[in-house]
């Protein structure tokens, strides 16, 4: 589909331009970037009519026919009226509405690279489009070439008026075409709409012609504007019109450029600018535009095969109206007209181009700083057709206004693999090729893709030929050579050096700059805005509406030097003074102040196990993912990452990641409280409170019950983040802090009470195999120095990863575990609104910090009465579990661990009460609306250590019994929670009568 298929939308108006023409003023060295003399002053032929354009582009048009039936255009239609638009891309650093599509050259030196560009373009509205909505709007990508350039479309005109050329681009469907409710008030926009999501998007084909004289200097220049909206596939280019070329031969008049197509009984004719008008008025009309006389009268012209057979006879007062149908007319075709499919064609003067070779990547910049080719996608056609198999020679022509000493290099363009002046180049059997090329020579120059014996060598700027308009051409221009410029230190990059380089040859070019924003020779408005000025001229936004500058022709390496001077200025701006360049905090010299930071780091790794377990309670259990799977909400790569085997194997997933170092992290609360009773201090178990807890650790971290999602594990990683920094109020980071226990340690003398081999311990669960490898011994006792250093070294090798050989594998740290959590958090995606693809988020919309009655602010009460019944059985199992190992340090703190019934009823709770109530609060309503209930792990009292083991067990057998009770009320306790508590009721009442 083309603008020869239908229905078709066709409008009319004025296009504005603000090319900026002091590049066009013959002073300028595109070799070199250098302005050779002095030029005149604005406004003379040397500045050309806009020194001061800012490369803006913007359509006053409307829709003035539609067309449902081939050669019948309709006036009544509901669209007709409304506006069509053209828009650029948004501006995301400035944020800003109202964004212009561009105009700029390519290449300066030659008339022929007018190029525009287009970022949105939207039709329908009537008004603004907030009171009346446009019909559709569509994201556009890419340059749109020149394409059918005539410098003699007027026939009695003064030269730089009679300037005419082709625009075209395709909206496609798959880059973001919305058709809005305004669509659906037109039959032929319904009728589009239809026809383009059959197909894949929609074609634009413009024409640009019959400039008015500018009245003023730097003023916008108005250009007659007539186009027309059809159905767009991919197999068509973007940029150039479809259908068979026929160009003409000879010097003689006759139309210009046009594409044809046969099909159906009917010829259609591409005329946008192949009549010319005769004449042009010398003033403008109400438009501002210059008022046309009739289009020339070839009579009625007649499209035959080579052979002479009659195709279509079309009319002369069918093609003297270029305005109605903007140039497409539709004829009947003569008997016979078939064999329009067997041979080249011919139309009063004009022949057919049977193989037609171009590109949509047809204006090229190239930097000889990048080493590397550029790949140019080319597409062949046949008789309109997409071409077969073929090899064609590619040559170059260098312009010789580009500058240079004492002539710019003939070769600018290393074309090929073997980087020759000229290559061969190969087509497929779909008509496609790949041109590989690379910016050898500074210098302009133009690629002729099927060069033919008899072709003309010369670079021809008038197009004295008639030769170029319609050959198989792309524009180059290959940058200077500015890699001496990354030799500069990045440190030397200053604002003397900056505008020297890059800025001073624009402010000699254009007055833009200076008169609409600031000069660039002020050093003040430039480091104000050095990141603003950078993010419009970064390499990355080239291909978009808002890169400056205008020209794009910005070199690599003077993007870098801009970039070097963007650095320095923000380092000039905001020296950073982080808090370790403080004062270091006094080491620890007494037992007191390491008897502290011992309670300290125990409450640290209590408060970082709790927020673990409940990111891992928040992550739906496997067989709540199974059920996710089943209802098409997950997948099963997402099941895998979350919940791995679901206990089948070793691999369990993001959720048994937590897990196990939620585990580890209770082996360090355990060996750090084996440190403090080894100095003879009881066991040490604080209460956590999530509100407070951030103003009594002595580190700068942020603490939180949170469900898995990406923020909570950048948390994670900030926690177990390797940091030996400090700072005069306490330590930088935990690894800071056991840094300083470390020293600690090893400076108080008399440290340890206990006999050796009564260091408490015995405990060889949650350990790694990479202990177990070099210590088989090892069971977490701490009896002397020694020991205690391994445990510390322990701790911190198993949360920051320093000192571990592993960096793969099951045994990786804390801190690259979360850091891999990360990764897959990011990058998986799931579809969101708009079409847009979000991070995934796979746990449950559980509460911030929950609490059962706690005060407000940094907790969220749970309120839903079911979620509070299992809320409180949690706390108060949690509470059992902490009594259960206080009354074990209690009562012997060199036992052993593992063979403590305390210590093991304690790891049941955990295992048997507390995940099962945490898994099932997580699925539970809070009360908040959108939010579930987690566990709070509060404690309703501070456990404390009861001298008498047997009324210590009578106590713990009725606190069980009252629990059990409990939740065989609660119908919402899992069924082996009263189980489990109602056994260790019975198990310890047993105990209390028991010597």
């Amino acid at each position: 589909m083309s603008v020869f298929d239908l229905p078709r939308l066709h409008f009319a108006g004025v296009a504005v331009t603000r090319l900026p023409t002091g590049l066009r003023s013959g002073f300028v060295d595109f070799t070199t970037h250098t302005v050779r003399a002095s030029p005149p002053a604005p406004a003379t032929p040397q500045h050309g009519w806009n020194y001061g354009g800012n490369g803006h582009f913007w359509f006053d048009a409307e829709v003035t026919t539609v067309e449902l039936t081939p050669g019948a255009p309709d006036h009544r239609d509901p669209v007709v009226g409304s506006a069509v638009d053209v828009w650029g891309h948004y501006n995301p650093y400035l944020r800003t509405t109202v964004n212009r599509a561009r105009v700029f050259d390519v290449d300066p030196a030659s008339a022929w690279t007018m190029t525009v560009q287009v970022g949105r373009f939207a039709f329908g509205r009537r008004g603004r489009s907030h009171d009346a909505g446009y019909a559709a709007s569509g994201v556009v990508h890419g340059l749109q070439p020149p394409r059918w350039v005539d410098f003699r479309r007027i026939v009695r005109a003064e030269a730089p008026f009679r300037y005419a050329a082709v625009h075209q681009f395709a909206v496609a469907t798959e880059d973001g075409l919305d058709w809005l409710p305004a669509a659906d008030t037109s039959p032929a926009v319904a009728a589009l709409r239809e026809a383009a999501r059959r197909a894949d998007g929609l074609v634009v084909q413009f024409a640009l012609d019959a400039m008015a004289t500018p009245t003023a200097p730097d003023a916008p220049n108005r250009w007659r504007l007539r186009g027309t909206i059809a159905p767009w596939r991919a197999g068509e280019l973007r940029s150039y019109p479809a259908g068979r070329l026929l160009q003409p031969t000879a010097a003689t008049p006759t139309p210009h450029h046009l594409t044809v197509q046969v099909a159906d009984g009917l010829a259609q004719f591409n005329l946008i600018t192949a009549i010319p008008p005769t004449t042009r008025a010398a003033g403008p009309g109400p438009d501002g535009l210059h008022p046309l006389g009739p289009l020339a009268d070839f009579g009625d012209l007649e499209l035959r095969t080579a052979s002479g057979r009659l195709i279509a006879r079309l009319p002369a007062a069918a093609y003297r109206d270029d305005t109605t149908t903007s140039g497409i007319v539709t004829v009947p075709a003569e008997p016979g007209w078939q064999a329009a499919a067997e041979e080249p064609l011919r139309l009063n003067g004009l022949t057919e181009r049977e193989l037609v070779l171009q590109s949509d990547e047809a204006l090229l910049l190239l930097d000889p700083a990048d080493q590397g080719t550029t790949d140019l996608p080319v597409r062949g056609y046949w008789r309109g057709a997409p071409a077969t198999a073929r090899t064609v020679q590619v040559r170059q022509c260098a312009n010789p206004r580009s500058g240079g000493q004492p002539h710019p290099h003939p070769h600018p363009l290393a074309l090929g693999p073997a980087a020759a002046a000229a290559c061969a180049l190969a087509l497929d059997d779909r008509g496609h090729a790949t041109l590989q090329l690379r910016g050898a020579h500074p210098g302009g120059c133009r690629l002729l893709l099927d060069a033919r014996p008899g072709d003309p060598e010369d670079f021809d700027e008038q197009d004295a030929h008639r030769f170029w308009a319609g050959a198989g051409l792309v524009a180059a221009r290959v940058l200077p050579d500015d890699r001496r410029l990354d030799a500069v230190p990045d440190g030397e990059v200053d604002f003397g050096l900056l505008h020297r380089e890059v800025f001073a040859f624009y402010e000699q070019t254009s007055s833009f700059m200076s008169a609409e924003v600031f000069s660039l020779a002020d050093e003040c408005k430039v480091a104000t805005y050095a990141e603003l000025i950078w993010q419009m001229c970064d390499p990355r936004n080239r291909r978009l509406t808002y890169a400056m500058p205008p020209g794009r022709d910005l070199t690599a390496p003077k993007s870098r030097l801009l970039l070097a001077y963007l650095r320095n200025v923000q380092r000039a701006r905001s020296t950073p003074h982080p808090p370790s360049a403080a004062p270091a905090a006094e080491p620890i010299r007494t037992r007191g102040r390491l008897l502290a930071a011992l309670q300290q780091a125990a409450a640290l790794e209590l408060a970082v196990m709790l927020q673990y377990l409940y990111a891992a309670f928040s992550l739906p259990t496997h067989a709540t993912a199974r059920e996710l799977l089943r209802r098409g909400a997950w997948t099963e790569r997402q099941l895998a990452l979350v919940c791995g085997g679901g206990g089948a194997d070793t691999e369990d997933g993001i959720r048994g990641a937590l897990f196990g170092v939620a585990r580890e992290e209770m082996i360090h609360f355990l060996l750090v409280n084996n440190i403090i009773t080894a100095m003879g201090e009881p066991f040490h178990l604080p209460a956590i409170d999530f509100a407070t807890i951030g103003a009594r650790l002595p580190v700068p971290l942020d603490f939180a019950l949170e469900g898995l999602h990406i923020g909570s594990v950048q948390r994670f990683i900030a926690v177990e983040r390797p940091d030996p920094g400090a700072n005069p109020t306490g330590w930088g980071s935990i690894s800071a802090l056991y840094a300083a226990i470390r020293d600690g340690l090893q400076r108080v003398p008399e440290l340890f009470l206990v006999e050796p081999g009564r260091g408490g311990g015995e405990h060889h669960l949650f350990l790694r195999e990479s202990v177990d490898s070099a210590h088989p011994d090892y069971q977490l006792e701490v009896d002397d120095l020694p020991s205690a250093l391994t445990a510390v070294d322990l701790i911190t090798e198993q949360g920051e990863g320093r000192g571990s050989s592993a960096t793969d594998g099951p045994e990786v740290s804390h801190h690259r575990t979360f850091c891999r959590i990360a990764d897959t958090l990011t990058t998986e995606r799931v579809p969101g609104p708009a079409g847009l693809l979000l991070p995934w988020e796979p746990a449950h919309p559980v509460l911030r910090n929950p609490t059962l009655d706690g005060p407000d602010g940094a907790l969220a009460r749970v309120t839903d009465p079911a979620a509070r019944e299992v809320l409180t059985l949690f706390n108060r199992s949690y509470l059992l579990m902490c009594q259960l190992m206080v009354q074990h340090f209690g009562e012997a703190p060199d036992g052993s661990l593992r063979r403590s019934k305390l210590m093991n009823a304690a790891i049941d709770v955990m295992a048997g009460l507390l995940r099962p109530l945490g898994e099932r609060l997580v699925t539970m309503e809070s009360g908040r609306p959108g939010r579930t209930a987690g566990p709070s792990f509060e404690l309703e009292s501070v456990p404390g250590f009861v001298p008498r083991p047997d009324v210590a067990r009578r106590a713990l057998a009725l606190r069980f019994e009252h629990l059990a009770a409990a939740a065989r009320r609660c119908a919402a306790a899992p069924p082996q929670v009263p189980e489990l508590m109602g056994w260790y009721a019975e198990s310890f009442r047993k105990q209390a009568e028991t010597p």
